[in-house]
């Protein structure tokens, strides 16, 4: 099953994270924007806008996406930029969680915002 067609599962307890060699399979099957960042314990991709109301409109749906699948990352609006970091507290590292909400992040992208992919 692909990434974006799963369901994140909660974590209120320690995770092991992924292996280098888990991080870079999945990261293959997102879009090539992302990258690991923070020795490579989270997940960044930086959408840009044309606009801030278009950049805050991407940013909601973040929101109801993160609400949805119970796992929020940081999201850092600004005029004409909506940045995208993930990584799961609980182990300060990424799990297959982050890689999901990163693919139906990607996903959601695409369908709001046809023209720009």
């Amino acid at each position: 099953m692909v990434l974006k067609d799963k369901k994140c599962i909660p974590c209120s307890t320690y995770v092991p994270p992924l292996s280098m060699e888990e991080k870079e399979k999945n990261l293959k099957e997102l879009s090539g924007d992302w990258a690991l960042t923070q020795e490579s314990s989270r997940l960044l991709k930086k959408f840009k806008f044309k606009n801030f109301k278009r950049a805050l409109e991407f940013a909601n749906e973040v929101g109801r996406i993160a609400e949805e699948e119970k796992h929020h990352p940081e999201i850092h609006l600004g005029w004409g930029h909506c940045d995208i970091e993930i990584w799961t507290h609980t182990n300060n590292n990424l799990v297959e969680n982050d890689f999901i909400l990163a693919a139906k992040i990607d996903e959601s992208f695409k369908r709001l915002f046809p023209a720009v992919v």
